[in-house]
């Protein structure tokens, strides 16, 4: 599993409710939208700006391996991961050993024995919405996630149902860019809707700071309604489905 899979994992763990005031004001919150700053290959220079501006990851375009292992180094506790240019298995590796947690791939351009590569994640980058069949087949690769479109603006309930359909269909985590100025209710909207993680551009450095206020600021993942649902039902409400059961098999 890389790093990656690992802080998704984390960032989308439903939180229990805490057991009285003291439990719950000790118990750190951690975020539930990870930070991503994309910055070009000839921005390496402003990685230790975003990682102190609180990044989660740092995610290069077009820098090849022999750059990657000094990036690395300048990302401190930040995950890197890149998005190469040119992709073969070769040049994966050779990524992998510099230090980079994980790859961006295009779904149309990039060959398919670079999946082959292992002890590094794979991240598929998509343009368009895929069909049913495509998306469960996605589900099977085993990647650490999806990056999908910015929805437009204004977020409407059918934007909401597609990205739950992406997320649900392909069982992988979304990733998606956000405007640094995104407001708390759209952020909530866009993680309960599957993105695990938003995206930021270079320009947005100053700012990630106010953003990830907001991010920790919004309530705990929490059950989903159809489980709390069920968690309300009343008591005699199974036993006599139980009972019916009985009654048929005799």
């Amino acid at each position: 599993m890389s790093k990656l899979a690992e802080r998704i994992r984390r960032a989308s763990r439903t939180e229990p409710a805490p057991l009285g005031f003291a439990a719950a004001a000790a118990r750190p919150k951690a975020p539930t939208l990870l930070t991503i700053v994309r910055l070009s290959s000839n921005e390496a220079n402003k990685v230790p700006e975003a990682v102190s501006n609180g990044a989660d990851i740092v995610l290069m375009e077009g820098i090849d391996a022999s750059k990657v292992s000094d990036t690395a180094g300048k990302a401190g506790e930040a995950l890197l991961g890149v998005q190469p240019d040119k992709v073969d298995r070769q040049r994966i590796a050779a990524l992998r050993d510099a230090g980079a947690d994980f790859v961006v791939l295009d779904s149309d351009s990039a060959p398919a024995e670079a999946l082959l590569e292992e002890k590094v994640g794979f991240v598929l980058s998509l343009e368009a919405e895929p069909e049913d069949t495509t998306l469960r087949v996605l589900g099977e690769l085993g990647l650490e996630a999806l990056i999908v479109p910015a929805p437009a603006s204004p977020f409407t309930v059918r934007q909401l149902l597609s990205l739950r359909r992406l997320s649900a269909l392909a069982h992988t985590p979304l990733l998606t860019e956000v405007k640094h100025d995104a407001e708390a209710s759209y952020l909530q909207a866009l993680r309960d809707s599957g993105v695990a993680g938003v995206i930021l551009d270079s320009g947005a450095i100053g700012r990630l700071g106010n953003l990830r206020e907001r991010i920790a600021a919004l309530p705990a993942r929490g059950r989903r309604r159809e489980e709390r649902a069920d968690a309300v039902l009343p008591a005699g409400v199974g036993a006599a489905s139980h009972d019916h059961e009985d009654d048929d098999d005799e």
